[in-house]
């Protein structure tokens, strides 16, 4: 399960927009000719941060070639669609001073005082003041499509000739900033997404309210910028959305992993306010995240040596080609996992501490996923109507589940359950000898929960001791794993010898067995061996047994 705290934010930043002439905000200059004035700008952004916010969300002009568009008017006179004293006029910024593009020298027009109106970011269409349409960037995973999404505006009244324009800028939108601890896995990519909000407004900058009104026909994804990836404080990502409510029952968030996975958060439970003005913070679930691994293709010897310490005729070797690269759970699936999924597809309850648990599986019919365990696995809590670990339990791997169960949640999440081969080809992790840590069994008890250091009779929570040297943690004991194959003595093969060279093998076409690999917390040495095989029927449940999900490599 992965958490995200979601704070929607806002701030009041003062833009000190500048016509200079010698003069500042507290000196008017008092002239009795009219030489000419060049329009000169000098602007500074000056946040005043709430006190609940954190100096990070601090804004300043930081960014040559930001551009803020100007509209100017005699003092009192409406502003119109068009034929104002300034229109649209662009002032840019080239990290150290202001400029009207295109009209350096322009000259203060009169000796009437001036009220101005402003927004941001600079848009050329935008000729018509009363009537602005702003769409926010869909993709604002970079820094200038973040910048340019965050509208602000601005307007002061009577400026006199020469004087200095201070205006006070106002985003006129919100920013959601999502938190999330470190993924711990060495997938590709990372991208969090906001689900189907509104993402364009209106603005008259001649309206008694000075703010953006919310264009709810124009809806859509909005890819959120990277700010912030540390291993130490967790990845933060920002965007600006206009101010909405999103409404029970959607999801806001989407989680794109590994650059192809697409998870959605969880379900709102009620309503969710993003407002300009005010917080909001939530904390959601992205359902059927799974820290995954990535496996590049290649060969090893399947099976194992005749001289290797246990090897039985059914362990031939032989020289197996994976064709393609594929992500593998880092860990075996847990209960809190395996709960999300029972939840997510409705999965009922039936009474009774040991009752076994039935629901469709495609292809299959009506089968019985798992056995609930009281001390091991899940439990329905029937206050809060939906699947959760029982006590202390949400990081231990889900047991007592049968291939079938585990095949139902590899369909749901949109994976597979591996096959023998990739199983193997994973745990090994390019090593040839009787376990990836090496042929000494005498430091299995770092690496494996087993007969020698396992508590409390069961499994232990997943991911706590060293991982093979691919990334991955509990290849060797805690639960067997099902493998996807149908079992045979020789892999499926016909012919097979130690000369045998095979591709993306699947084993059997049909059996009374699925394999399992892989040992388990009651196990001694013999049966964590990387090449070690063991079967158990698909609709049976034990103690012992688990799995992990591989997936496809997105061509």
């Amino acid at each position: 399960m992965r958490k995200v705290n979601i704070i929607s934010r806002w701030m009041l930043p003062l833009v000190d927009v500048s016509v200079m002439a010698g003069s500042s905000c507290s000196e008017n200059s008092e002239e009795t000719s009219l030489p000419s004035v060049a329009i000169k700008f000098d602007a500074q952004l000056y946040p005043l941060t709430r006190t609940d916010l954190n100096e990070k969300f601090q804004l300043s002009w930081d960014r040559g070639g930001d551009a803020i568009g100007v509209f100017a008017t005699a003092f009192g006179s409406e502003l119109q669609s068009e034929g104002n004293v300034l229109n649209n006029a662009k002032l840019v910024y080239d990290g150290t001073s202001w400029t009207l593009e295109g009209d350096a020298s322009a000259q203060w027009p009169s000796d009437e005082d001036l009220d101005f109106y402003a927004y941001y970011p600079y848009d050329e269409r935008c000729t018509n003041p009363l009537d602005i349409t702003f769409n926010i960037q869909s993709e604002q995973a970079d820094t200038e499509s973040f910048a340019s999404s965050n509208l602000m505006l601005a307007r002061t009244i009577g400026v006199a000739r020469g004087a200095t324009v201070c205006m006070m800028f106002y985003p006129a939108l919100t920013l959601v900033d999502v938190n999330f601890a470190p993924i711990d896995s060495d997938a590709d990519e990372t991208q969090v997404l906001l689900s189907d909000v509104c993402n364009s407004v209106k603005v008259n900058l001649a309206a008694s309210e000075l703010k953006a009104e919310l264009n709810e026909s124009s809806r859509g994804d909005v890819s959120m910028y990277p700010y912030s990836h540390s291993s130490e404080e967790g990845y933060e990502y920002r965007a600006w959305v206009p101010a909405q409510t999103v409404m029970a029952g959607s999801h806001l968030l989407k989680f794109r992993y590994s650059g192809w996975r697409e998870m959605a958060g969880s379900t709102l439970q009620e309503s969710l306010s993003l407002p300009s003005g005010g917080i909001t913070a939530m904390e959601s679930e992205f359902i059927g995240y799974l820290p995954l691994t990535r496996i590049t293709a290649g060969e090893f010897m399947m099976g194992t040596p005749e001289n290797e310490s246990g090897h039985t005729y059914m362990e031939t070797q032989h020289k197996v080609v994976l064709t393609k690269d594929y992500y593998i759970g880092t860990c075996e699936i847990t209960n809190s996992q395996y709960a999300q999924f029972l939840n997510a597809t409705d999965v009922p309850d039936v009474s009774g501490d040991l009752s076994y648990i039935t629901a469709n599986v495609e292809g299959y019919g009506v089968q019985t996923l798992f056995q609930k365990s009281p001390n091991w696995n899940v439990r329905y809590d029937s206050a809060l109507e939906k699947w959760v670990p029982v006590l202390d339990k949400d990081n231990y791997p889900i047991s007592y589940i049968t291939w079938y169960g585990a095949k139902a949640y590899a369909d749901w999440i949109g994976g597979e359950l591996p096959t023998e081969a990739q199983w193997e080809y994973a745990c090994r992790a390019g090593t040839t000898t009787a376990w990836s840590f090496g042929g000494d069994y005498s430091v299995i008890s770092k690496y494996a929960w087993c007969d020698e250091n396992s508590k409390n009779n069961g499994p232990s929570e997943v991911g706590q001791l060293e991982p093979n040297p691919w990334g991955l943690y509990d290849m060797h004991g805690n639960l067997y794993e099902w493998c996807a194959d149908w079992f045979d003595y020789y892999y499926g093969i016909e012919n097979l010898t130690s000369e045998t060279e095979v591709e993306d093998p699947v084993g059997a076409e049909s059996s009374l067995y699925k394999v399992i690999k892989g040992g388990s917390w009651l196990n001694y040495w013999h049966y964590l061996r990387s090449g070690y095989r063991n079967v158990y029927f698909p609709n049976a449940t034990s103690d012992l047994n688990g799995f992990r999900v591989v997936f496809p490599v997105a061509e």
